[in-house]
């Protein structure tokens, strides 16, 4: 279990990684869980924000450039990422007014559900700086453009049409995906999974494997935030595409 890739959702981490020939999806209520578990791992590629904007960054550049990759309308699934400030508040109102006060930015509401997440895994990071370095981020749509010959998705992964185009481009790269795709969504609730998570976190086990192309990584200056976390979104250079 070399490789590992993680989406959130509900019922904690789903995780995708490969044990021996086989795929595995273990769910884990906690990052720091997960971490221990995956201590002797390569790769673990997760999609949560890692290195938080500042006063002086107030919009990190990897999302700067996710957005243009990805244009419309897939540029919209880069979510503004908060202050490290702003995940300390206890309710979205005094986070709003603190991200606010130092970025200049409001805190959606969809960004506020995931913000325990991103916290903890900011405070993990920190805690085991060099422990932890192995655990990076990811955006699933970035992702998928990598491996689609840099093309973003044309529907919504939410949708039916955007599922079965999401499943076919990861068969491509690993056909033990759709076998792995019906198995956790036999087993599981949609209130604890959906299936959307289960492909993200597909998606990044593809990447973090890298079994055709190399790691790239979509980032700029400054490359680190104050607490010196990478800001980066790693992606996966594809063969065909090593001239672009």
């Amino acid at each position: 279990m070399e490789h590992v890739g993680v989406d959130g959702c509900k019922a904690g981490r789903f995780t995708v990684t490969r044990n021996g020939e086989s795929l595995e999806w273990p769910v884990f209520s906690t990052i720091k869980e997960l971490a221990i578990v995956f201590s002797s791992a390569k790769r673990i590629l997760i999609d949560i924000p890692i290195g938080l904007p500042w006063i002086d960054a107030p919009i990190r550049p990897r999302d700067r450039l996710a957005r243009q990759v990805l244009g419309r309308p897939r540029r919209s699934s880069v979510f503004p990422v908060p202050t490290r400030e702003a995940l300390a508040a206890e309710e979205i109102e005094t986070a709003r007014k603190i991200n606010r006060k130092i970025v200049g930015k409001s805190v959606s509401a969809q960004t506020w559900a995931i913000c325990p997440k991103i916290n903890e895994v900011d405070r993990l990071l920190l805690k085991f700086r060099g422990q932890a370095h192995l655990i990076q981020e990811v955006h699933p749509e970035v992702c998928f453009w990598a491996l689609a010959d840099r093309k973003p998705m044309k529907y919504r992964k939410t949708t039916v049409e955007g599922r079965n185009e999401r499943l076919h481009i990861l068969q491509e790269y690993e056909p033990g995906v759709a076998a792995l795709f019906e198995d956790a969504l036999s087993r599981t609730l949609r209130n604890q999974v959906k299936a959307d998570d289960i492909l993200d976190a597909s998606v990044a086990f593809v990447t973090a494997e890298a079994r055709q192309g190399v790691m790239a990584s979509l980032s700029g200056e400054p490359f680190h935030d104050p607490l010196g976390l990478p800001m980066e979104m790693i992606y996966l250079k594809i063969w065909k595409n090593f001239a672009k």
